[in-house]
C-alpha cells in the first residue's frame, strides 16, 4: 500500500504527524481515513480497520504494529495529550474519541437516573391501544431518555403526538422544543403533530437551527449556554452524527427529558458514527428502549411493505420474487441505457412540469414537485439526471429544484433545503423559493452553493417521503450500495416504488451490511 493511493487530506495528516515515521505515519493515516469513510475509529481487530492494508499485512506484522503503538509519541491514552487514543483495540482521533466519551457518560447518566412519575396502566392502554405504542409511552412519560425506533407507517408520530398531550396534561406550560436533522424533516413532523391536534408554542427546527450555528461553524447553545428546554423531541435521529450528537447533549439540560425517534434499519449519518444504531443496540440502554413494529400504512397485500419487510430482514430470493411478481405499487426495471432512465425521470414530473408551465402559485407546486423524486446511490448518477433535465449551466430553467449544499446562517439556509427556481411576484425576477413559516425568495447567485435537484442521492432525502420514488442503483456491483440504503430509499415511497437495477446488483446490495466501526456500544456498557 503507498501513500499516493489514500486521499490527499489522508496523506497530508499521516505525513505532517509521522514526521517520517512510517508506524506513526500507518497509525495517523488509518485513523483519519476511517473518519473520511464514515467510522468513529480503526478498529483493529477487524479486517475494515486496516483499510488498504488488509490485505497486505499478515497477522505476524499486524500484532507488531499494535504492539508499536504505545510506543509512538502521537499515541496516548484516555488522560493523555496526544493526537490519537489508542485503547488496546480501537485506533481513534483524539478528537472523536472525546466525542464518544462525552455522549457515551451522557446519555449513561440519563438512562440511569431517577425515573419521573408515569402513568398507569389502565391509561396508558386507554390512550395507546397498540403494545408497542403502548411502551414506548410508558418509556417517554417516565423515564428522562426514550429511544423510539420503527420503520415507516409503524405510527412513530401518532405515538409522539399523543405522548405530547399526555406530557402536557400534566404540566401545560412545558417548554417542548422539536428538532431535526433536516428541514424537510422538521416540516414534516411540525406538519403532523399539528394534523394530530398538538399545539406548542414554535415549529420544529433543524438541530443546528437549535443549537443556533455560529458563522465559524460552532454553537451558541453549549455547557455554559443550554437550551431552555424541559422536553426535546428529535425525529430522524438515524441522520445524526456522532459530531453533533455530542453537541446537542452538551446543550441539553440534565433534567430535561430526550425522545429520540428513528429507524435503526435506515443508512446512517452521512459524516462519523452510527449512533441510533449503537443506542439501540446497547444493553446498556435496553430500559429505554421501545421498538414498534406493527405498520399501519402498509397492509399485508402492499408491495411496498413486503419488500420493505424483506429487505430489511435480508432476503435477497423473497426480495426478488417479490419485484418479479410486482403489482402496481412495485416497477421493476433491469438497467437500459441513460436515455430510457431520463425519460422514465421527466415522466415522473410530468405534472410538476405543466404545473410550471401554467404558473401555478408556489405552493401548488411544491405539493406537485413532492409527489415524486429521483433517488439515486451514486452521487455521479444523480448528478447525470440533473444535468439531463434541466442543462449543463449556470442559469437553470424556470421551475428547477434547487437544493443547497452549505450552511448559510445569515440566509438561514442549510446543507439539504431545497426550494424551487420561480418567477418572485415582487418584482417577477428568478429567485429560489423556500417554504417554511416564514417562505423566503432568494436570489441564485446568493446561495452559498448548489446543485439541481430533480435527482438526489439516498442519504441526501432521508427525512423525506414522496408518494412515488424512481430508485437507481449502479450499473455494476458497488460497496456503497447496501441492504440499508435500498431500504432507506424504497421506504421514501408511500404509494410506489420504480426500481432500476439489475439482480446481480440488487442481490449484493441485499448481501452487504453497512459497518460503521465505533466503541459507543462498548462504552455504554
Amino acid at each position: 500500500m503507498t501513500q499516493t493511493a489514500l486521499p490527499a487530506i489522508v496523506r497530508h495528516f499521516a505525513r505532517f504527524l509521522g514526521a517520517g515515521d512510517p508506524d506513526a505515519e500507518r497509525a495517523a493515516a488509518l485513523a483519519s481515513l476511517a473518519t473520511v469513510e464514515g467510522h468513529v475509529c480503526a478498529d483493529l481487530d477487524c479486517d475494515i480497520g486496516w483499510g488498504p492494508w488488509a490485505a497486505s499485512v499478515d497477522e505476524a506484522g499486524r500484532a507488531a504494529f499494535r504492539a508499536r503503538l504505545p510506543q509512538l509519541a502521537i499515541v496516548g491514552g484516555e488522560q493523555d495529550w496526544t493526537p490519537l487514543v489508542w485503547d488496546g483495540r480501537r485506533l481513534y482521533l483524539r478528537r472523536y474519541w472525546d466525542y464518544e466519551a462525552r455522549v457515551a457518560a451522557d446519555l449513561s447518566r440519563r438512562s440511569s437516573a431517577a425515573a419521573t412519575e408515569g402513568e398507569s396502566d389502565a391509561l396508558l392502554a386507554a390512550h395507546f391501544p397498540d403494545a408497542g405504542q403502548r411502551h414506548a409511552a410508558r418509556i417517554a412519560l417516565a423515564r428522562r431518555l426514550a429511544l423510539i425506533s420503527g420503520g415507516p407507517g409503524t405510527g412513530k408520530t401518532h405515538t409522539l403526538a399523543r405522548i405530547i398531550k399526555r406530557l402536557q396534561s400534566r404540566k401545560p406550560d412545558l417548554r417542548i422544543a422539536l428538532a431535526a436533522p433536516t428541514g424537510k424533516a422538521a416540516a414534516r413532523m411540525s406538519e403532523a403533530l399539528q394534523a394530530a391536534g398538538v399545539t406548542l408554542a414554535s415549529a420544529a427546527k433543524t438541530l443546528h437551527r437549535l443549537l443556533g450555528v455560529r458563522a465559524d461553524g460552532g454553537f451558541q447553545h453549549d455547557r455554559d449556554r443550554p437550551l431552555a428546554v424541559d422536553v426535546l423531541v428529535v425525529d430522524e435521529a438515524s441522520m445524526i452524527d456522532l459530531s453533533l450528537m455530542s453537541h446537542l447533549l452538551d446543550a441539553l439540560p440534565f433534567d430535561a427529558r430526550l425522545i429520540l425517534l428513528g429507524d435503526r434499519d435506515q443508512l446512517a449519518a452521512v459524516e462519523a458514527g452510527a449512533v441510533f444504531a449503537d443506542l439501540c443496540d446497547s444493553q446498556c440502554l435496553a430500559d429505554s428502549l421501545a421498538l414498534l413494529t406493527t405498520n399501519f400504512r402498509f397492509g399485508a397485500s402492499s408491495g411496498i411493505g413486503r419488500l420493505a419487510e424483506g429487505l430489511r430482514r435480508g432476503e435477497a430470493d423473497g426480495v426478488v420474487a417479490l419485484l418479479k411478481a410486482a403489482g402496481d405499487d412495485l416497477v421493476w426495471t433491469e438497467r437500459s441505457d441513460g436515455q430510457a432512465l431520463v425519460a422514465a425521470a421527466r415522466e415522473g414530473y410530468r405534472d410538476y412540469l405543466v404545473g410550471v408551465a401554467r404558473g401555478l402559485d408556489p405552493t401548488a407546486l411544491l405539493a406537485l414537485f413532492g409527489g415524486f423524486r429521483v433517488l439515486c446511490a451514486h452521487r455521479q448518477e444523480a448528478q447525470a439526471i440533473n444535468r439531463a433535465l434541466s442543462g449543463d449551466t449556470l442559469r437553470p430553467p424556470l421551475g428547477t429544484p434547487i437544493m443547497v449544499l452549505r450552511n448559510d446562517p445569515l440566509l438561514e439556509v442549510f446543507n439539504g433545503d431545497i426550494g424551487l427556481l420561480l418567477n418572485d411576484p415582487a418584482d417577477g425576477r428568478q429567485k429560489v423559493f423556500f417554504p417554511g413559516q416564514t417562505p423566503r425568495w432568494i436570489a441564485l447567485n446568493r446561495l452559498p452553493g448548489w446543485t439541481p435537484a430533480w435527482a438526489m442521492t439516498v442519504h441526501k432525502a432521508q427525512g423525506s417521503e414522496f408518494e412515488e420514488v424512481l430508485l437507481v442503483l449502479p450499473a455494476t456491483i458497488s460497496p456503497v450500495t447496501t441492504r440499508e440504503l435500498v431500504y432507506t430509499g424504497v421506504t421514501r415511497a408511500k404509494r410506489r416504488v420504480m426500481l432500476w437495477a439489475s439482480e446481480a446488483v440488487l442481490r449484493a446490495a441485499i448481501e452487504r451490511r453497512s459497518t460503521r466501526m465505533s466503541g459507543l456500544r462498548e462504552r455504554l456498557t
